[in-house]
């Protein structure tokens, strides 16, 4: 990266267009490349037998101590990449007050530059609550952003002997005042049945949900980055540049989150379940759909929909036995008899899958 660019797109001196290109293609990619290196990962790292909590309270403990180690990592390898380039008068800092942003840019003269918010997704959480409702009057649409870090810890052995490392996966980067049009225009043409003679909107500090005519702050929903821009929504309007291109990242986030933590989860319990190397799974339209082993097939249901897609999938495959997974990673273990897969067992968590087949062993 340039001194130049770097400055003229921190200090949100470019069109904001340019900057959101800018932090997609250069300065997020090399900051998620230092993040993991080694030297990184190893103080974020599990050692000794040390373990992540199962229970849902003390894990969303763990993925929120996560986001914070992650978000301080930005703000300290975003002065690194400055510093490297003999740039000294501007800074990336963190702001201490619990609302957007979490990072800033300011110069040493105390004039700011963008603004960033950070949120981290571990992969294979089945309730990806990671939420924007910041609103759209507290947004700069010259000077912020929204970074989303999707993670995973990973078992990859390497030069110091962790027990699991985290790694990023990817990091997406949204303009915060698109984020937010979207979101607010889809939540205010979708409102819940029962509003009674009540509206669903917004005052000064929240958005605010109507139950029979009662008012009472949006219970935190609403900004879900999954469920912001829903596939099939339409933005009668008409699409800026910028909405669309917001819309087209929504999109292509909503399947890249969900695909990497069915690819994440699929190949550890391939691996512990046993039955060979792991491999793709094809539907019949060529587009993976899943992972096999010689044993047993896993699906994600978005890539396969429909029973006979699944079966197809199988049969390509040649697998008799296949776990068919939600997108909130709900299962069904099935056994697949002539032209029909016929489900064996089904639960709601896939902490509980290996136990359960293992127990199923003799399908």
């Amino acid at each position: 990266m340039k001194p130049e660019e770097i400055r003229k797109h921190l200090l949100a001196q470019a069109p904001v267009e340019e900057t959101l290109s800018f932090l997609t293609s250069e300065f997020m990619p090399a900051v998620v490349a230092r993040l993991n290196e080694i030297g990184t990962r190893r103080r974020m790292a599990l050692y000794g037998g040390d373990r992540v909590p199962e229970n849902e309270r003390n894990l969303t403990d763990v993925r929120n101590r996560m986001s914070l180690l992650i978000e301080y990592k930005l703000a300290w390898i975003g002065n690194d990449i400055l510093s490297e380039a003999k740039i000294g008068d501007f800074f990336w800092t963190n702001v201490v007050a619990n609302r957007f942003p979490d990072l800033e840019v300011r110069s040493t003269n105390g004039s700011r530059g963008i603004r960033v918010e950070v949120k981290c997704l571990e992969a294979v959480a089945e309730e990806k609550s990671a939420n924007f409702d910041t609103l759209k009057k507290d947004l700069n649409p010259d000077t912020d952003f929204v970074a989303v870090f999707l993670w995973e810890w990973f078992r990859d052995q390497a030069a110091v002997a962790w027990d699991r490392a985290p790694k990023i996966l990817k990091c997406y980067v949204f303009h915060a005042s698109s984020l937010a049009e979207l979101r607010d225009y889809n939540w205010l043409n979708n409102p819940p049945n029962g509003l009674g003679n009540g509206f669903q909107g917004y005052d000064f500090r929240f958005a605010v949900n109507c139950n029979d005519g009662t008012y009472n702050e949006e219970e935190g929903n609403y900004g879900k980055l999954l469920r912001i821009w829903p596939s099939g929504a339409i933005y009668a309007p008409g699409l800026s540049p910028l909405l669309r291109e917001t819309s087209t990242l929504c999109r292509a986030f909503e399947e890249d989150v969900i695909w990497s933590g069915f690819e994440v989860l699929a190949a550890d319990i391939l691996n512990k379940f046993g039955g060979g190397g792991v491999v793709p799974l094809s539907n019949a339209a060529g587009q993976t759909a899943g992972f096999r082993n010689t044993k047993i097939g896993m699906i994600l249901k978005r890539r396969a929909p429909k029973a006979k897609e699944q079966v197809d999938a199988c049969k390509l495959a040649g697998v008799k036995r296949a776990v068919v997974l939600t997108d909130k990673y709900q299962w069904s273990d099935n056994e697949l008899i002539g032209n029909r897969l016929v489900r064996r067992d089904q639960g709601r968590k896939p902490k509980h899958l290996i136990s359960r087949l293992s127990e199923n062993s003799a399908l």
